[in-house]
């Protein structure tokens, strides 16, 4: 368990899946939904639950993030970690939206970068957004993520199709950023 300023993050358990399932809404697809073919997955509580019994598979890569007083904000993952991958996807996935901008959001930057880049010795993290998830592109952009590129109508949801952007994330780039920060 991390303890900071303004969040606490720890890893996901089976009692969070009644909570965390407010992050998995139909009506607002999110790029945290998309699975690996690029379909948004919308489990059942059922599915989620039995997700999180199995410590196995979340261990060190999927973590609920909540605020000072206890109340569950979101959630982050660190997606495809092995021993042999030099980069990793990562979600940051806030049930309110104005989290985006705030320093519980930083802290929760700040952990899957120290996780990513200095415990897991990753060379570069990967976020994705879809173009109706602005705030969460204006939080991977003040944080040193850049433009990969769009992929147009990529995902369909809602009777639409969504572009969906990718941006990465360097390690280099990113102590150089804390160093300034520092500064």
């Amino acid at each position: 368990m991390i303890v900071g300023d303004h969040a606490v993050i720890r890893a996901a358990d089976l009692d969070d899946s009644p909570l965390l399932h407010r992050l998995y809404d139909v009506s607002k697809p999110r790029s945290f939904l998309l699975g690996p073919s690029r379909e948004v997955l919308i489990p059942t509580r059922d599915e989620l639950q039995e997700v999180l019994s199995r410590k196995d598979l979340l261990s060190g890569v999927f973590f609920v993030v909540e605020d000072k007083q206890g109340e569950l904000r979101g959630c982050c993952s660190l997606r495809g970690v092995t021993s042999s991958a030099f980069f990793s996807e990562m979600a940051v996935a806030l049930v309110d939206e104005a989290d985006y901008a705030t320093p519980l959001a930083d802290e929760v930057m700040d952990f899957i970068r120290y996780g990513g880049f200095h415990e897991r010795k990753l060379r570069k993290l990967m976020g994705h957004c879809l173009d109706r998830e602005a705030r969460y592109r204006e939080f991977l952009v003040r944080h040193g993520f850049v433009s990969n590129g769009v992929q147009r109508e990529m995902v369909y949801a809602l009777g639409r199709y969504f572009d969906l952007e990718s941006l990465s994330l360097f390690r280099d780039a990113a102590d150089d950023a804390l160093q300034e920060e520092a500064g």
